[in-house]
């Protein structure tokens, strides 16, 4: 009886978690994504406006969101127009979204670990380096592609992607924590029938 009714909790449990495990990506999404385009934002006003020329004028901070703009239009460069960082801050945090959440629905659920989780973060972060910038930039925006005279900074692009993954692992440690003791709740749940039947005999 005990072991059903334990059984009954969980699984009427089960879409309670799936819900905030989603609320919890969509707040890391926006959260780890602000955090990200600002430190863009804060490196662009450092970049001067025209190569090789360092003591001329810098970007101005709405540059990143130019760049991202060309995502969303899928440019080969940003148009000067004014619904162009408008449309590459929603195209940002869209993906940051999207990111959070396949981070929350695919890496959490199988590292049960905090410290796994860290690593696993990291490594998450690298893959979006490779996959944004190594191959889709390379491939479909070019402006994005680090082997171009005018493309990204690589080493500046692979720092904040992991980053970006390292950060998002702080709002999933108490989402691991539940799945590390329902896994265990699960083995003592066959364990604990098993000894009784052990000790019938």
């Amino acid at each position: 009886m005990a072991l059903a009714r334990n059984t009954g909790a969980a699984t009427a449990s089960r879409p309670n978690a799936f819900s905030s495990l989603l609320t919890t990506a969509v707040v890391a999404g926006l959260g780890v994504g602000l955090v990200f385009i600002l430190a863009n934002m804060i490196y662009a006003t450092s970049q001067p406006a025209i190569p090789n020329v360092p003591d001329g004028p810098k970007l101005p901070s709405s540059a990143p969101f130019l760049d991202i703009g060309t995502v969303f239009y899928f440019d080969d460069k940003p148009q000067m127009t004014p619904e162009y960082p408008f449309a590459g801050l929603i195209t940002h945090f869209s993906l940051s979204i999207v990111f959070a959440l396949i981070f929350a629905l695919v890496l959490v659920p199988l590292l049960r670990n905090k410290l796994v989780l860290l690593v696993g973060g990291v490594v998450y972060g690298g893959l979006l380096y490779v996959v944004n910038y190594q191959i889709l930039g390379r491939v479909l925006f070019k402006w994005f592609d680090p082997s171009d005279a005018q493309g990204p900074d690589p080493w500046f692009g692979l720092l904040t992607h992991l980053g970006f993954g390292l950060l998002l692992v702080p709002f999933f440690l108490a989402a691991v924590s539940r799945y590390g003791q329902a896994g265990q709740a699960a083995g003592g749940g066959v364990e604990g029938p098993q000894r009784a039947m052990q000790s019938g005999r």
